[in-house]
């Protein structure tokens, strides 16, 4: 379970890299930029799109040509939370210590 602890983190920090980037951009060009994950991977040379229309069915390729167009931070946010839902807390929850009597 460690593992996905790890994974969840390297995702959320991705994210919020992303949405950085996202921002930076915004204020350089004047106009709103929010860049979709397809963009991203575009970037290392791969292109998603035209792979997943050819290699899948036309059912699953239209869902997930869906969720690459959709922004970046925002899939990869929601897979690092996923991740830390799915892996337990290292450490056992105590219960908190109960509170001072009430002077009256």
């Amino acid at each position: 379970m460690a593992v996905f602890r790890w994974l969840s983190l390297i995702l959320v920090v991705i994210a919020v890299m992303l949405l950085g980037a996202d921002l930076v951009s915004t204020l350089e060009r004047k106009i709103f930029v929010i860049r979709s994950l397809q963009d991203v991977v575009v970037l290392f040379g791969y292109d998603t799109k035209a792979n997943l229309l050819v290699a899948w069915p036309l059912g699953l390729a239209n869902a997930a040509v869906w969720i690459i167009e959709s922004p970046g931070w925002l899939i990869l946010a929601f897979l690092g939370f996923a991740f830390a839902i799915i892996a337990p807390s290292p450490k056992a929850v105590r219960a908190l210590p109960p509170p001072p009597p009430i002077p009256r």
